[in-house]
């Protein structure tokens, strides 16, 4: 007999299906084979996962279908996070409990054992017609999973087409071996991203183009998902999923792309906690071109990528015309994949690099910093209105030549490769724009032409101000309970490799010129500790003179611990004493939660980035 299926949605904790799923999963046998079904299976408490499996939503028409599990009890609140049940209700049948009556697990059980056997069904042929399109580069070695997703999708029908963009390392040959039905195209020169997809955009005709990034796994309704929005939504001309990160799935990737006036784009959450259950649609700015589905009409009617960016900021582009053509673009939370932007393949390449020169380093990035400056100011030319332009120009070159100032200071006083070579770059984006300012006119001619609606109609989604986002932190120090490397003692900027969640800016020199550093902290940061000699049961944290009265709250594994206070100007060693002490090996994720100040609003210098406390070391005792 197939085990039993279980159904909810695990945010927030205290929602009666939460408890209801608890009562009935304490009821059953340790290793009883039940499945838990979840929007997103990290989301559910973590003992659930000790004792069963849990699974993504998107995986339970076909575990019902292969037979793996029996017939799925949905249990239901009338909470956020539960509007997707009824489509999945459609196609797998099932009992629905609901559990604000407090439902005894004999009920529950008595409820699922009466619903007629019924199969899982796919969702009906014959509808409109997508094609998945995948830029390959380089990816011989990752890219199957990308593929194999795609073939998996629940969307029937799907064409797949890939585009060996020049790889050089048998990628093709590889694609044309393992995944025979999918069709694979090869360009004799890296056309790089922008012009890479138009080829594949030239050759299509169908209803939606679906693009997704070589290094990304989609969920088995990614698709679905996605064109079930774009249907509900006939004013959207892209729709964008929640990327996580691959080896960090709790961590988000992209929510969507924020955009403040002065060009800089970021992908919005970017190294936050997927703590969200909402499913419905969000207006955007734009969509990130990692895992996005644009509309055939749009993407006839407008043209493809600008070919003249090769990479980064071509997605926010082409949302931005697609705007100024009427259209809106949508972040779709329940399209959901998983992105390698700093998992093992990214991993890979900073062992690679951390034994490579700094100035190798340096110039790797400059190269990159290069492309995302010009395209910034390619996308601002191209795409504001004349009355926008003339506003945003002058002040986006006096903050440049500000920027440009602070760099040349800094390295000046010995910063190094890195911040000469960001010099550099922000130099030669604005010569580049000097010198193509006739071919860059052409373009903002041909762009406006596309004109239907004033800038005003989606200006509240344009960011104010024209500095570069600081409020991201450190985003390669990033790491979650999946794959932390737990210390006993982290210390910042020397020793915390592995071991700090979201939360934490950049690290700085120590205060008194040891071995250690120092690291500001967001309104909450997460850290991981363990003890592999003894049990433990302190949290200590070494902080700095604040410049601010301030307090600070510890959670140890989702519970509040306690609350300490902070006089400014002193030196603070913080210790908390967990509940219940943690054995011998065992990973406690620990949040900290505290009181928050902007050094450019209080007066204090020209920092603005949000800060919390500045630690130096933090130690399990």
């Amino acid at each position: 007999m197939p085990p039993l299926s279980i159904v909810v949605c695990p945010l927030p904790a205290d929602r009666p299906a939460v408890r209801s799923a608890q009562r009935l999963l304490q009821g059953l046998a340790r290793g009883s084979g039940a499945v838990i079904f979840c929007p997103e299976p990290f989301q559910a408490p973590a003992a659930w996962s000790r004792d069963h499996r849990v699974a993504p939503l998107s995986e339970l028409a076909h575990e019902r279908a292969s037979g793996n599990v029996g017939t799925p009890v949905y249990l239901v609140d009338g909470g956020p996070g539960e509007e997707r049940f009824a489509r999945w209700q459609a196609h797998v049948p099932g009992a629905v409990v609901d559990a604000r009556t407090d439902p005894a697990a004999t009920e529950v059980l008595a409820a699922a054992a009466a619903v007629p056997a019924a199969p899982a069904t796919r969702p009906i042929a014959g509808g409109p017609q997508v094609e998945a399109m995948v830029l390959a580069y380089k990816s011989k070695s990752y890219i199957s999973p990308c593929l194999q997703s795609l073939l998996d999708q629940d969307w029937p029908d799907l064409k797949i087409t890939v585009l060996d963009n020049a790889s050089g390392d048998g990628t093709a040959e590889f694609v044309r071996s393992k995944f025979p039905s999918i069709e694979v195209l090869e360009s004799k020169e890296n056309l790089g991203f922008a012009a890479g997809h138009n080829v594949l955009f030239a050759r299509t005709r169908a209803d939606y183009v679906a693009l997704l990034n070589h290094d990304a796994i989609a969920r088995r309704d990614w698709v679905t998902e996605l064109v079930g929005a774009a249907t509900a939504l006939p004013k959207g001309a892209a729709f964008g999923s929640k990327m996580l990160m691959r080896r960090c799935p709790t961590i988000l990737n992209s929510t969507g792309i924020v955009m403040n006036e002065g060009g800089f784009a970021a992908d919005r959450d970017i190294g936050r906690h997927d703590l969200s259950v909402a499913v419905a649609p969000e207006r955007v700015f734009a969509v990130c071109g990692g895992a996005m589905l644009l509309r055939g009409s749009v993407l006839r009617e407008i043209g493809g990528f600008d070919p003249t960016f090769f990479m980064y900021v071509e997605d926010v582009d082409w949302c931005w015309r697609a705007r100024l053509a009427g259209h809106e673009a949508y972040y779709v939370a329940s399209s959901v994949c998983v992105h390698d932007w700093h998992g093992d393949m990214a991993a890979a390449a900073r062992s690679a690099k951390a034994t490579a020169s700094a100035d190798a380093a340096a110039e790797l990035e400059g190269r990159r910093r290069f492309m995302v400056e010009r395209n910034r100011l390619l996308a601002i030319r191209k795409n504001y209105d004349r009355a926008n332009l003339r506003r945003v120009w002058k002040g986006l070159l006096a903050h440049d030549r500000g920027r440009l100032e602070a760099l040349a200071t800094h390295v000046a006083s010995g910063g190094g490769a890195l911040p000469a070579r960001v010099k550099q770059a922000i130099e030669e984006a604005h010569a580049h724009f000097r010198r193509h300012r006739l071919a860059v006119w052409f373009a903002r001619r041909r762009t406006q032409k596309l004109r239907h609606v004033a800038d005003a109609t989606f200006q509240d989604l344009i960011a104010p101000g024209l500095h570069e986002p600081s409020g991201v932190g450190d985003l390669h120090a990033i790491v979650d309970r999946y794959c932390a490397n737990a210390r006993r003692e982290i210390v910042m900027g020397t020793g915390d490799a592995g071991s700090l969640g979201p939360g934490w800016h950049h690290p700085e020199p120590g205060p008194n010129g040891g071995d250690g550093g120092l690291r500001w902290s967001m309104a909450e940061c997460w850290f991981y500790l363990r003890r592999d000699d003894s049990a433990w049961s302190t949290v200590r944290l070494s902080v700095v003179p604040q410049p601010l009265d301030t307090w600070a709250e510890l959670w140890a594994d989702g519970e509040m611990v306690g609350r300490r206070e902070l006089p400014h100007g002193v030196p603070h060693e913080l210790e908390w004493t967990l509940p219940v002490p943690a054995e011998k090996g065992r990973i406690v994720e620990c949040r900290v939660v505290c009181r928050t100040f902007v050094p450019m609003r209080e007066g204090m210098g020209g920092d603005p980035r949000e800060l919390g406390l500045h630690v130096t070391t933090i130690r399990a005792g």
